[in-house]
């Protein structure tokens, strides 16, 4: 059974403006997030407030899901994860 590799990332608090670090994504938990089109919750350990990340920080994790996960036709699932929020 192969494991999927946890996803850190940092996203910015929109009432504190601190830099937090998001844990407890794995790469399968993004993927399924991006491509069903359900929000990814970012929270702030500083305030407390929970947000939704950004379409610019969803293609950030779909580029770096892509790359954990060596999927090779990266611009069409790029493509879908763009056109799920529109």
């Amino acid at each position: 059974m192969t494991v999927s590799p946890e996803i850190v990332f940092l996203a910015t608090c929109p009432r504190c403006q601190c830099e937090q670090l998001q844990h407890g994504f794995t790469a399968a938990d993004l993927m399924g997030l991006l491509y069903s089109g359900y929000p990814i919750e970012a929270r702030c350990a500083s305030c407390y407030k929970s947000w939704p990340v950004e379409l610019r920080k969803r293609v950030e994790l779909g580029e770096v899901v892509a790359a954990v996960c060596g999927l090779r036709d990266h611009a069409h699932q790029q493509s879908e994860v763009t056109q799920n929020f529109r």
